[in-house]
């Protein structure tokens, strides 16, 4: 808080770095001091007095998986899976996410669904802003340039049933629109409570109170959820882009809303997180940390030291080797892996999280390793393709890729092979359907993904080929 009141618009704070990154990459974003806050205590989960209790460093796999998340917020989960991918939904935060405030994610427009209030804290001290008032504009929210989302309150809405619908133009795209729905009942059966937001269609997330208001207190007929979305669409002005007009915005709002309130109804509650299965042996093996530390502690820089280089002396754990390299302040981890230490198992595709070629397993986790700054990897297990193998033997899921002609070009295979086994070490029984949604944000040019996923199959099954 202090280096943010020193150096205020001049410094850009660094948590999951998702939105940072790519901006850094392009050179939208020139900040003199980037303030590194994942060593912060700010990724706590509780419920207490009818409130959800988050930290703002809480991933967004973790409103995914989280039990505690699940049974008191159903709303978060669902709209945690529609995030980017799964490697944006392993590093990226709750509060970078908010902060970032872009008008067509999804989380924004979950929190002001949901009646959530932000902690935000300066050095000067703290204060509570309504989720409704938080955000201001376009990437624009009530964020001071000293101050930091800290924590979110969120109140536990018992009986309330909750839904999403969007519609994006690629699994993981932001959405073009969506809707949050919320739907209680009274004991006739009649809407007790109503709630209605939107994204993609404002410079903001959009609560429909009109919308909500035409609900409360009837019944939740065909008609009522027509009329209800038939407000919404009447109320909208959304701007047109280089992808849809402002027309075809407004009839989507309307389509997805009654849609999303059709299923928010108790009978239409939202699935809760998927069961974690047991973990695949070989795989846990190698994923574990070494017992090696790296000899050298990070030193900061001398006041002499150039501005293009610093004198960290840091260590990267890789396939169980620590290595000790120095790196630029803003060198990201696939410029090191590749270019430093000639690790080019490690593809280098589109340098904005997209395609999945650059992936590695950070501490188990799949991660676009073009998105992750290499001086936040030191001392966490990395883990490339090239770990796989043991005694000059490919892994058994390998294997099954090259039998089932999964690899051909191979540009997409590191990828696709490491984001599988850290999807199958917690869901090792999962269906065709689990492993397809699980490798949506990886991207391959060939093999029009049907014998990925038959290789995949084969290997969950645990076939030896001779069939």
């Amino acid at each position: 808080m202090a280096l943010l009141r020193e150096h205020g618009a001049e410094a850009k704070v660094l948590a999951g770095g998702q939105s940072l990154v790519p901006l850094l990459n392009y050179r939208l974003a020139r900040p003199r001091l980037v303030v590194d806050i994942n060593g912060l205590p700010l990724a706590g989960v509780r419920v207490e007095n009818g409130s959800l209790h988050l930290g703002a460093l809480t991933r967004h796999h973790e409103l995914e998986d989280l039990s505690e998340i699940g049974r008191s917020t159903p709303l978060l989960p669902e709209v945690a899976r529609l995030i980017g991918n799964v490697r944006v939904r392993s590093l990226g935060t709750l509060g970078g996410s908010l902060a970032h405030a872009d008008p067509a994610a999804e989380l924004p427009m979950a929190i002001v669904a949901l009646d959530a209030r932000l902690t935000l804290a300066s050095a000067s001290g703290r204060r509570t802003v309504a989720a409704r008032e938080f955000f201001t504009g376009y990437l624009s929210t009530a964020l001071g340039a000293d101050e930091l989302v800290t924590a979110i309150e969120v109140p536990v809405t018992e009986g309330m049933g909750w839904a999403v619908e969007e519609f994006a133009r690629r699994a993981g795209d932001f959405a073009v629109v969506a809707v949050a729905a919320g739907v209680s009942l009274d004991r006739r059966g009649r809407v007790d409570d109503a709630r209605l937001a939107l994204a993609g269609v404002a410079d903001r997330p959009l609560r429909a109170t009109a919308a909500e208001d035409s609900l409360r207190g009837h019944e939740p007929s065909g008609e009522r959820l027509a009329r209800a979305a038939e407000i919404v669409r009447e109320r909208l002005d959304p701007q047109s882009d280089a992808f849809v007009s402002g027309a075809y915005r407004r009839l989507l709002a309307g389509v997805l809303t009654r849609r999303a309130l059709a299923r928010a109804i108790p009978e239409g509650e939202t699935s809760q997180p998927r069961p974690q299965g047991a973990t695949v042996p070989l795989l846990s093996a190698q994923l574990a940390r070494p017992a090696v530390s790296p000899r050298r502690p990070a030193a900061s820089p001398p006041p002499e030291a150039s501005p293009q280089r610093s004198a960290w002396g840091g260590g990267l754990v890789i396939n169980g080797r620590a290595r000790e390299v120095d790196v630029r302040p803003g060198q990201t981890l696939l410029e090191v892996l590749r270019d430093t230490l000639g690790i080019f198992d490690v593809k280098e595709g589109c340098g904005e999280g997209v395609c999945g070629a650059c992936t590695v397993l950070l501490d188990g986790r799949p991660v676009s390793s073009c998105l992750t700054l290499a001086a936040a990897a030191r001392g966490r297990a990395i883990l490339t393709i090239r770990g796989l193998e043991r005694e000059g033997r490919l892994h058994p899921l390998q294997e099954a890729f090259v039998r089932h002609g999964a690899v051909q070009c191979g540009f997409c295979t590191p990828g696709m092979l490491l984001t599988t086994l850290a999807f199958l070490e917690r869901h090792p029984r999962a269906s065709r359907e689990e492993v397809r949604a699980a490798l949506e944000g990886n991207l391959c040019r060939c093999t029009g993904y049907a014998k990925i996923l038959d290789a995949v199959l084969a290997y969950v099954r645990g076939d030896d080929g001779d069939g």
